[in-house]
C-alpha cells in the first residue's frame, strides 16, 4: 500500500556524480579547455625544444623568482588595502594581506580573483560589493599602468597597435559602466534578468556605489605608486625568466612590452586567470617581437607561469585550512556573493 504523501526532498539521496561528470562539469570547462590550449602550444612547438630550453632554468635562479613572485602579491594586499579604507571599515593590514595570499588558491578558476574579496567580506563582516569594488578599481588602474608601458615598444610594431587599442578599450568600457550612471542603469537592467545574477544585484549596486566613491576620492590616487611597483616587479619577474631561458636574446624594455601586452591583452578573454590565452600571447609576442624560436617561446611562457600563478597558487592552497580553521568559515556559503548586511559604515566623512 502506498501512501500519498510526497517524499520530503531532504530525504531523497542525490545521485553519485561518476568522475567524467565531476572532471567534465560545465564549472571547469573553461578551466579544461585553458588547459588544452597549453598543451596545444607545446605539441606544436616540438616538445624537445620546449624541455632543452627549460633545462636552462637553474635552481639558483628560484630565490630570485619567489621574492619577485610572492613580493608581488604582498603588495598587492597592501594596494587593495589603501582603497578598502576609504569605502569600509578599516581591514587589518595583516589580514587584507593574508586574504590575498590565501585567495590565489583559487586565482586560475573562473572569477578566482574574486575570492579574496568574498573572504576579507566574511571575516570582517564588510560588504562583499565594497570589497569587489576596491579588487576592481585597483586592477583598472594597475591594468592602466601596463598599457602604458607597452606604448613604447608598440610604436615598432604595427601588430601590436591593435593589441593596446583591445586592451585600452576593454579598460575604459568597465571604467564607463562602472562610473556612468545611466550606462550601469541600462546594464543593470540587462543583468537583473539573469536568473544567477539577480540574487546578487545588492553587491553589484554596492560595488557601482562604492567603485564611483573610489575612482572620486584622492587617497585612491596618492598610493598608485605601489601599483607601480607592482608592475615593475611583475616585468622584471617576467625579464628573469626569459633571460635565463634564452640569454641576452631580449632587452628589458622589449620585455616589458611583451608583458604587457600579453597580461592587458588576455585579461580581456573569458579563460579563468587568463590560462592559456596569456601564453598564447606571449609565446606569439616572443616570436614576432622578440625573434625567438617558437619552442623557446613556449618555453618562456609556461615557465613564467609556473613561476607566476603556480607558486602563488601552491601558497594559497597550503594558506586556505589556516584561514579556515582560524576564523571559522564553513561551507559552500563562504563564497555566496549575497551581503549578509545591507549597508555599509562609511570610514569617514571627509574622504567621500
Amino acid at each position: 500500500m502506498t501512501s500519498g504523501a510526497a517524499t520530503p526532498t531532504s530525504l531523497v539521496a542525490r545521485p553519485r556524480r561518476s568522475l567524467r561528470q565531476r572532471v567534465f562539469s560545465r564549472r571547469r570547462i573553461p578551466t579544461l579547455l585553458a588547459f588544452l590550449v597549453i598543451g596545444s602550444l607545446i605539441v606544436a612547438s616540438n616538445p624537445g625544444q620546449v624541455g632543452r630550453a627549460i633545462e636552462h632554468f637553474h635552481l639558483l635562479d628560484i630565490p630570485i623568482v619567489v621574492g619577485l613572485s610572492i613580493g608581488y602579491y604582498v603588495l598587492q594586499g597592501v594596494r587593495w588595502w589603501t582603497l578598502l579604507r576609504i569605502v569600509a571599515k578599516q581591514p587589518p593590514l595583516g589580514e587584507t594581506v593574508l586574504m590575498t595570499l590565501t585567495g590565489q588558491a583559487t586565482a586560475l578558476l573562473p572569477l578566482g580573483e574574486l575570492t579574496r574579496a568574498i573572504l576579507l567580506a566574511r571575516v570582517r563582516n564588510i560588504a562583499v560589493g565594497s570589497t569587489i569594488a576596491a579588487v576592481t578599481v585597483q586592477e583598472l588602474l594597475y591594468s592602466g599602468l601596463l598599457i602604458a608601458a607597452a606604448l613604447p615598444g608598440s610604436s615598432h610594431y604595427y601588430f601590436a597597435r591593435a593589441g593596446v587599442a583591445a586592451a585600452l578599450g576593454g579598460t575604459v568600457l568597465v571604467i564607463v559602466v562602472l562610473t556612468v550612471r545611466p550606462v550601469f542603469r541600462r546594464v543593470r537592467a540587462v543583468v537583473a534578468r539573469m536568473p544567477v545574477l539577480r540574487r546578487v544585484m545588492g553587491a553589484i549596486d554596492q560595488l557601482q556605489a562604492d567603485t564611483v566613491v573610489l575612482f572620486e576620492n584622492w587617497r585612491t590616487y596618492v598610493w598608485l605608486w605601489i601599483s607601480a611597483v607592482q608592475a615593475l616587479m611583475a616585468v622584471s619577474l617576467f625579464y628573469f625568466v626569459l633571460n635565463a631561458i634564452a640569454p641576452g636574446r631580449v632587452d628589458w624594455m622589449t620585455a616589458a612590452f611583451i608583458y604587457s601586452i600579453s597580461n592587458v591583452a588576455s585579461a580581456i578573454t573569458l579563460s579563468p586567470g587568463s590560462l592559456g590565452a596569456f601564453e598564447a600571447t606571449t609565446a606569439g609576442l616572443l616570436v614576432a617581437a622578440g625573434g625567438l624560436p617558437f619552442g623557446v617561446a613556449t618555453a618562456v611562457a609556461v615557465v613564467h607561469r609556473l613561476a607566476d600563478k603556480g607558486l602563488s597558487a601552491v601558497i594559497g592552497v597550503s594558506l586556505f585550512p589556516y584561514v579556515r580553521a582560524r576564523y571559522h568559515l564553513r561551507g559552500v556559503s563562504l563564497f555566496d556573493l549575497r551581503d549578509t548586511q545591507t549597508a555599509q559604515q562609511r570610514p569617514g566623512g571627509d574622504d567621500s
